[in-house]
Order: C-alpha cells, then sequence, then structure tokens
C-alpha cells in the first residue's frame, strides 16, 4: 500500500516512525512546514499541496495536521479513494461530519479515529470487569487529566501551539477528549451535560485553561471529567464506582485496581508498570486500523464515536455554568 502522511508535527512523525517499524516504506508526505524531523533521519517524497500529494494515488491516508484542517483534509483523500486514519479529535466541530461519513460509506473506505487509549490493557481490562458484572451495576465515574501545556513539546512555543489557539481547534476539550471518548465507549451514550470553563491559571493562551463536565448518560450513570492545562507534575486517573465496589486505575502507574464492597484491599490488580510503553497504544490502532483494511471490516473508534466526541463536547460548551 502507498500511504500518505499529512502533517509531520510530533504527531505525525510518531505515526510516521510507526509506520516504518511495521514495514510501511512507500510512503509520501504533505507538510507546510519544512522543520528538520526530531527522531528520523529518513528522507520522503514531500508535496507542500495536498493535491499534489494525492496525485501519487496514495491507497491509505493518515491526517496528522492541526484539528481545524482534519474534516477538509479527510474529505479530500476520501474523495481521492483513500481509506482514512484522522488523528484525534476528528474536528473542531460536528458540522460536515455527517458528510465525512457518508463519503467514506459510498466509496466502501476505512475512516477511523486515533482514539488510541481504548487500546490500553487497562481500560481493556476495566471494560472486562464491567462486562463481567464484577461491581456491579455501575453508577458513577469520575475522570480526570491535567499536565502542563508548557512542558508538551519544549521545542516550540507553547502559544502558538495548535492546542493553544482556538483558530486550529484547541483547548483542552478537544485535545484532551481521550476522556470523553473513553467515558462514551464504557458507559455509553450520554442524555445531558453541562460544563464549567477555568481560566486562572498563568497561561498566555486563548482558550480555556480547565474544563470540568458533568455528564449523565442514558444508562442513568453521573460523572465528573476534569481536563486541564496546568497541572504539574501531571496526573491522570479514573474511579468507576458499581454497586458492588469500585474501580481505581492510575495512568502514569500503569496500574488498574478493583475493589470489593467493603474490602480496603483491592481483589484485582492489573499491573502493567514493567511493561508498559505508550508507543505500544500508537502500534496497535495502525495494527488494527491496517486488518481492518485488508479483512474490508469496519474499524473502531469509528466516524460515528468520534462525532458523539465532539457532539458531546459542543454540548456541554452550550450548557457552561
Amino acid at each position: 500500500m502507498k500511504i500518505l502522511v499529512c502533517g509531520l508535527g510530533s504527531i505525525g512523525e510518531r505515526h510516521l516512525g510507526n509506520l516504518l517499524s511495521l514495514g510501511y516504506n512507500d510512503i509520501v508526505v504533505y507538510r507546510k512546514r519544512n522543520l528538520p524531523l526530531r527522531s528520523l533521519c529518513q528522507t520522503f517524497p514531500t508535496f507542500h499541496s495536498l493535491a499534489e500529494a494525492l496525485n501519487e494515488k496514495p491507497d491509505v491516508a493518515f491526517i496528522c495536521n492541526p484539528t481545524h484542517l482534519h474534516l477538509t483534509s479527510a474529505i479530500s483523500c476520501i474523495k481521492a479513494g483513500c481509506h482514512v486514519f484522522v488523528e484525534k479529535p476528528l474536528s473542531g466541530s460536528s458540522m460536515g461530519l455527517e458528510e465525512l461519513a457518508t463519503l467514506a460509506e459510498q466509496k466502501s473506505l476505512q475512516l477511523m479515529v486515533g482514539y488510541m487509549m481504548r487500546f490500553h490493557p487497562c481500560l481493556q481490562k476495566i471494560q472486562q470487569w464491567l462486562t463481567t458484572g464484577l461491581i456491579g451495576r455501575l453508577v458513577y465515574v469520575r475522570s480526570q487529566w491535567g499536565e502542563y501545556l508548557p512542558d508538551w513539546h519544549p521545542w516550540e512555543n507553547y502559544r502558538e501551539s495548535y492546542a493553544a489557539l482556538k483558530s486550529m481547534g484547541g483547548g483542552p476539550g478537544l485535545t484532551l477528549s481521550h476522556e470523553l471518548d473513553t467515558l462514551l465507549w464504557l458507559c455509553g451514550d450520554y442524555s445531558k451535560v453541562i460544563s464549567m470553563a477555568n481560566y486562572e491559571s498563568d497561561l498566555e493562551i486563548d482558550t480555556e485553561h480547565g474544563l470540568d463536565l458533568l455528564v449523565k448518560f442514558k444508562s442513568g450513570v453521573t460523572a465528573n471529567v476534569h481536563m486541564d492545562y496546568f497541572q504539574s507534575p501531571p496526573s491522570r486517573s479514573m474511579e468507576l464506582v458499581g454497586t458492588k465496589g469500585r474501580i481505581f486505575f492510575d495512568y502514569y502507574a500503569s496500574l488498574a485496581s478493583l475493589y470489593e464492597q467493603g474490602s480496603p484491599k483491592a481483589k484485582n490488580i492489573l499491573d502493567i508498570s514493567d511493561s508498559f510503553d505508550r508507543n505500544d497504544l500508537f502500534l496497535l490502532e495502525l495494527q488494527c486500523f491496517m486488518d481492518s483494511i485488508r479483512r474490508g471490516v469496519p474499524c473502531k473508534p469509528s466516524v460515528a464515536d468520534g462525532t458523539q466526541v465532539i457532539k458531546l463536547l459542543e454540548d456541554a460548551l452550550r450548557e457552561k455554568i
């Protein structure tokens, strides 16, 4: 397969390196800036126009440019006959996403959204624990993720990064939307959501500095979700409370623990701290995507999954308190 990578920022370079490690060598690149690559020494046919890159007839396209360009880039690639992998979030708004899904379906092309946390061994184990009823019926979820934005890409001015700019689809809600996809994956469709924005840190950005969401799901489960750009050191965890116990997931400790009601000692523990490598999540999602193309099987997370995340966030920002 010939592969097109659109955008070679941090995530684009990661996907490019992973594609090479998986044996994919027929690669062309579309990028606007010619900044040196940080981890790769190879050179690739490079185009500064997406139309010119698509003239190379790629079979697969990876959309890794800033969020506000995802939709138009993905539509162009699908119209050119490419299977498409879109980095999260799928877009900066829900406008046009129905057209995107319809185009992919009409052309029988695969379209996957890059929520790689679905491949995390701890979260997959948590989904299994929930499905088998080990904590009874799920009642409440608390999810929080905070990192210090200036530490993300020390080689660039954080104030000019896509994550810091509304015009480029930035903000913690969209940029940290892995947490929203995980909630929808584990809890199902939502019925109501409200939000509260925080602008009180010393960051010099024009998006929210932090965002808190209260979500009610159609199942009756309620959730509190916190995402921010100002925590240092970073913190990321999820607690799921059921009628017969609770589950606690600590991302940075690579640990998931299940507690039975009334017992202070964990009954089940999955500790992958000695074996976990974050890049494995990206490799697993690439393998899943390529396998779905070969088998003609729809991908997960799908365009519908990515759209649901955007709609949840849009509803939350409309219902601010």
